[in-house]
């Protein structure tokens, strides 16, 4: 296989990517993965070490302005590009499981609660502004409903073009079977944990995006949605952690934050509108 047909079959597909992943991270984590394929690192062991460094920036950011927001930022870097690295080692070599694939859909989320945290903290301690907090957490909920926006939409477009990602209503089901499973073989604390988790979002998720079984061909929904899907990925997790990196860098997060609240909030409103009026235009009920 040649190294462009090998770079995408690491991908879940090009148009579901977000374009900063596509620009910047992937290229840079499928030369990693390249360099480690024939070695025993697995994984669910890359997912560890990219929360590990998404954790630790959420730390630097408590330290304030200048060197430890600079390693913050260095962080934030290398762990999204070893979050993207770990799906990607998985799909090359078939290896992937499902509390893999837990893991690597809450590193963005377990990284913005810690990165949140230190902004916060650090916005306190500079008495710079005036509700710190108050900034701090309204920017993490907005973040938090906007990517989990995207992935939804994302989802269902893998789900309805190429029958990668089941319905949510099956994607539950199948949790909860895992979740016997690893009562019944005694499975690892952790992972009972981790599937629990993902059971209550996928569950929440389903109560906040209510969208009916459509009857529809892959070709039509890639029609319709295609360009629908490349503007809902720029309010996805990748977009945010970029611009929080650019402005920690120029020691301003604070604008990250209003820009989160007031632009991202727009973007979320607008974009759910337009696929609102999309989705009542496709029939109902199962192809």
């Amino acid at each position: 296989m040649g190294l462009k047909l090998e770079y995408k079959a690491s991908l879940k597909s090009t148009d579901s990517e977000e374009i900063l992943d596509l620009l910047i991270y992937r290229p840079l984590s499928f030369l990693f993965v390249k360099s480690i394929i024939k070695t025993n690192i697995t994984p669910n062991q890359i997912s560890y070490v990219a929360l590990f460094f998404g954790v630790l920036a959420g730390f630097f950011y408590a330290y304030g302005v200048g060197l430890p927001f600079t390693l913050a930022a260095t962080s934030f870097f290398i762990c999204n590009t070893l979050d993207c690295a770990d799906g990607q080692l998985a799909r090359l070599k078939h290896n992937g499981t499902k509390v893999g694939r837990i893991i690597d859909g809450f590193i963005d989320y377990i990284t913005a609660i810690s990165t949140f945290i230190g902004i916060g903290l650090a916005l306190k301690l500079s008495g710079t502004l005036e509700f710190p907090w108050i900034l701090t957490i309204v920017a993490a909920l907005s973040r938090a409903f906007q990517n989990m926006s995207f992935d939804f939409y994302r989802n269902m477009y893998l789900r309805y073009v190429y029958y990668k990602v089941s319905g949510i209503d099956e994607e539950i089901k199948e949790f909860e079977e895992e979740k016997e499973r690893l009562k019944k073989e005694n499975g690892s604390g952790f992972e009972k944990f981790l599937v629990n988790i993902y059971i209550k979002y996928s569950k929440m998720q389903k109560n906040v995006n209510k969208v009916p079984a459509l009857k529809i061909s892959p070709e039509e929904y890639k029609n319709k949605n295609q360009f629908m899907l490349r503007l809902w990925s720029w309010i996805g997790s990748t977009t945010h952690l970029t611009l929080a990196i650019i402005f920690t860098l120029f020691d301003r997060v604070d604008i990250y934050l209003y820009l989160t609240i007031t632009l991202g909030n727009f973007i979320l409103i607008v974009l759910f509108l337009i696929q609102k009026r999309i989705i009542s235009t496709i029939p109902k009920g199962n192809m």
